[in-house]
């Protein structure tokens, strides 16, 4: 076999039969999306950026070993791994100090790959050591946004690794019930409802405007109580904390409404740390009921994906919070709650589609059925649309032809 050189210098054999395991194995695991696209920047291009610096190398070294290991236990792969997270991690932070135009991609993709570093909690693992971990990979994806923010609104759709951490793949149809409460309208590119780098929708506007609210009943209870307090009682601080994160699962529920377990819904419920603020994550440290609720209706919609980072440990979570918040809440809260701990109880005995049909069950005027038969009424409108903008009648094709010959 060839000789390898990488930035770090040459590859040993172990390394380049694990580097070849990451391009045909291992990055399936968090492949969310798995089209042509996303199967040629794994296979090809990430492997490529991951000769150029030492830090990205190790972090797919460590995912390839840590994927052999699952495969065929053996301990030491599971050296392995931990040799080369701890060297990624040594290595990744020292290079945030010097971020230029040249390393910047690599350093977004490892900081992508740093959510699958994270080890989870294994068996006998405590409804603490669940929380830790949860709040951990928040925190790890706090510096994923504020790395993509860097050049989201320049260029960041130019790079070449732009489809795995792209935020939406569709449009998507208004809801079908239009409720009494509405998003805030925002620029183009930091929205739920618009949330890809502005240049992608071809729009020369600078905002995009609110729209309804699409959430189950009792979420939807909890954000009217937020949205509008009554007028005797203590004042709710928290509240506009809370508010921006069900309009961060609203566009959610209506992708999984209408186009159902599709990619779309996939890309949607992972990327949805990616519009959780500080502020928000202050509360999720601290505990309080509502945002547990909010977090654990995330992992229990994460639970319906069949791949990525977080497969082993997020039901898990939704578990130990389901207990925390029962604790501390009130009836209200749990009602909440109900929803979510009924997804996973339903994915663990009969599967993901009807645990994801049971999201809108009790939910008046939203049938599961009729989704994709409205989604696709609202594309055909959208097509009509699109000619009425554009007529063509008046054109005389065989004298363009002409003209083009």
């Amino acid at each position: 076999m060839p000789a390898v050189h990488t930035a770090a210098g040459q590859l040993s054999l172990e390394e380049i039969e694990l580097l070849q395991h990451y391009k045909n194995y291992a990055w399936h695991n968090f492949a969310i999306r798995g089209d042509d696209t996303i199967r040629a920047i794994h296979q090809e291009r990430v492997p490529q950026l991951g000769l150029t610096q030492p830090y990205l190398l190790t972090a797919l070294l460590s995912i390839a070993a840590s994927n052999r290991n699952s495969m065929q236990p053996s301990k030491h792969y599971a050296d392995k791994a931990l040799t080369y997270r701890q060297k990624t991690y040594h290595a990744y932070t020292k290079q945030l100090q010097n971020i230029t135009a040249d390393n910047y991609e690599t350093i977004l993709l490892t900081s992508t790959f740093m959510l699958a570093l994270t080890p989870h909690p294994g068996p006998g693992a405590t409804d603490e050591d669940h929380f830790e971990w949860m709040y951990g990979l928040l925190k790890l994806s706090e510096g994923l946004r504020i790395l993509a923010g860097l050049r989201w609104d320049h260029g960041i759709e130019k790079l070449s690794i732009f489809p795995l951490i792209a935020r939406e793949l569709r449009n998507l149809p208004p809801p079908p019930v239009i409720a009494r409460l509405q998003t805030r309208a925002g620029p183009v590119g930091s929205t739920p409802e618009r949330p890809n780098p502005p240049s992608t929708y071809g729009m020369p506007i600078a905002m995009t405007g609110a729209s309804a609210v699409f959430l189950p009943p009792a979420l939807m209870a909890m954000l009217e109580d937020i949205e509008h307090p009554r007028d005797t009682g203590p004042i709710d601080f928290h509240g506009p904390r809370l508010a921006p994160v069900f309009h961060v699962l609203s566009p959610v529920f209506i992708s999984l409404y209408f186009y159902h377990l599709d990619p779309d819904f996939h890309v949607r419920i992972f990327v949805v740390s990616s519009f959780l603020m500080p502020d928000f994550l202050a509360l999720v440290k601290a505990r309080e009921p509502r945002a547990l609720v909010l977090v654990a209706w995330w992992f229990a919609l994460v639970c319906l994906v069949p791949k990525g980072w977080w497969v082993q440990a997020r039901i898990g979570v939704v578990r130990a919070l389901s207990r925390l918040i029962r604790r501390t809440g009130d009836a209200k809260v749990i009602a909440a709650l109900e929803g979510a701990d009924r997804l996973v109880d339903l994915l663990v005995s009969d599967g993901p589609d009807r645990a994801a049909q049971s999201v809108f069950e009790g939910w008046e005027g939203v049938n599961w059925e009729d989704g994709p038969g409205k989604a696709e009424e609202w594309e055909m409108g959208s097509l009509v649309d699109l000619e009425n903008e554009f007529d063509f009648s008046g054109l005389d094709l065989d004298s363009s032809l002409d003209l083009q010959g």
